[in-house]
């Protein structure tokens, strides 16, 4: 029964299984080749441009093609004073959804994070086809670079080369390493000092009947650090033990469950 209805839906729906094509695109004030009432998936079309106007995109002709159902680009013929969207580095400017800019369009240039202006001059003017002398979007003095690797560590933040001056990233250190996520600012074209990432051991004092809980201790490698017991009930005196990190492995001095007389404090020192 599944295999029958299997069969129906194969042979009712063939286009399922098949790329979607295309319809014969609307260019007015121009011609192209080959022309065809629909065309399959991946099949591509030349277009060329009456005199007076000029294809959307950059050159004399134009090719498009045809992917899942839609041109690469929508074939247009447009007025030959008109402009083509202007190439900033490193700045952005609204875009207009035909793709294309009237004479006579002025657009102001906004320069990414970490540049600024050069010269002061933030737009600039579509007039016959070309646009004026374009806005130059330069690196700020007081931008910064990407911000320095830390072995075991990674950066909570897009990749960027540049950042503008105030930018913060955070690094977090892998798994196994010191367990405190730092900070660093971008100030006048230089990170504030950054974190290591070390090795590290964890004591939860919490698990510990022995130990006077204070949560988890965080011992880098090699250190020794000092964590204290629980009071013995006979006598007041304090009581540590000492909990050294040796490659990841937790050593400890046992801590004295109760002191019978003066001499036996020594054990615990």
């Amino acid at each position: 029964m599944c295999l029958r209805t299997l069969g129906f839906v194969l042979v009712l729906f063939p286009g399922l299984f098949q790329a979607q094509g295309c319809d014969r695109p609307r260019l007015v004030h121009g011609n192209f080749l080959p022309r065809q009432e629909t065309y399959s998936d991946r099949t591509k079309i030349t277009y060329s441009c009456d005199n007076g106007y000029k294809p959307v995109v950059e050159g004399w002709w134009a090719t498009s093609t045809c992917e899942h159902g839609k041109w690469s680009h929508e074939p247009q013929c447009i007025d030959e004073s008109s402009c083509l969207p202007p190439t900033i580095p490193n700045g952005k400017y609204p875009e207009n959804s035909n793709g294309w800019y009237e004479d006579g369009s002025r657009l102001r240039i906004t320069c990414d994070g970490g540049f600024e202006h050069q010269n002061q001059i933030t737009t600039t003017t579509c007039g016959n086809g070309k646009w004026s002398s374009a806005p130059v979007c330069e690196r700020s003095m007081s931008a910064c670079s990407a911000p320095p690797k830390i072995p075991h560590a990674v950066i909570i933040h897009g990749y960027q080369e540049v950042f503008a001056a105030g930018s913060e990233v955070q690094y977090e250190c892998e798994d196994g390493y010191t367990a405190h996520t730092e900070k660093s600012v971008c100030i006048q074209g230089n990170w504030t000092p950054v974190p290591t990432c070390t090795y590290f051991c964890a004591v939860n004092t919490d698990d510990n009947p022995e130990y006077i809980s204070v949560g988890t201790v965080y011992i880098e490698n090699g250190e020794e650090k000092r964590v204290d017991c629980v009071k013995p009930s006979r006598f007041s005196l304090e009581h540590y033990s000492k909990v050294r990190c040796i490659n990841g492995r937790v050593e400890a001095t046992k801590c004295c469950s109760r002191v019978e007389h003066a001499a036996a404090s020594l054990l615990c020192d």
